[in-house]
């Protein structure tokens, strides 16, 4: 770990340790011994929620009752459970039970393929129009695939 007064400058293409703090040109064990010496703090990474870890253990599908065997093929079982609705939207899949259980390969042409992607988000705002109406729907995810 480095001071945070230490800092590395050239002169004439010549690389030395300048000291902010100081105000002058350094050796680096003068930098060692400083009374001055600061570190800089470490952030702890940010870990998922409880909340958001509550949400994915308990995912439902209201498109299919079968979460074992792919939606798309139906013949290999399945990877993943995969929102419908990605991005912003990803979360609000998961609370409505916008999501479909889907294999590898079908995963990675669901990436590639825009009319496969909006072929499946239509069929799933017609089933949740019909349970739960088209208000919701537009206030829940703000736009409209049918």
């Amino acid at each position: 770990m480095q001071c945070i007064h230490l800092k590395i400058r050239t002169k004439k293409y010549e690389k030395y340790i300048y000291c902010k703090q100081k105000k002058k040109k350094i050796e680096f064990k003068e930098c060692k011994t400083c009374k001055y010496k600061e570190y800089k703090k470490i952030k702890e990474l940010k870990k998922k929620s409880n909340k958001l870890k509550n949400l994915e253990s308990k995912r439902y599908s209201i498109l299919t009752d079968n979460l074992k065997v792919c939606y798309i093929c139906t013949q290999k079982r399945k990877d993943d459970l995969h929102e419908i609705f990605g991005g912003s939207n990803r979360i609000k899949s998961m609370v409505w039970g916008l999501l479909i259980p889907i294999c590898r390969e079908c995963h990675q042409e669901w990436k590639i393929n825009e009319n496969m992607r909006e072929k499946y988000q239509q069929e799933a705002q017609k089933i949740f129009e019909e349970i739960h109406g088209h208000e919701l729907f537009m206030t829940e995810f703000k736009k409209n695939v049918l």
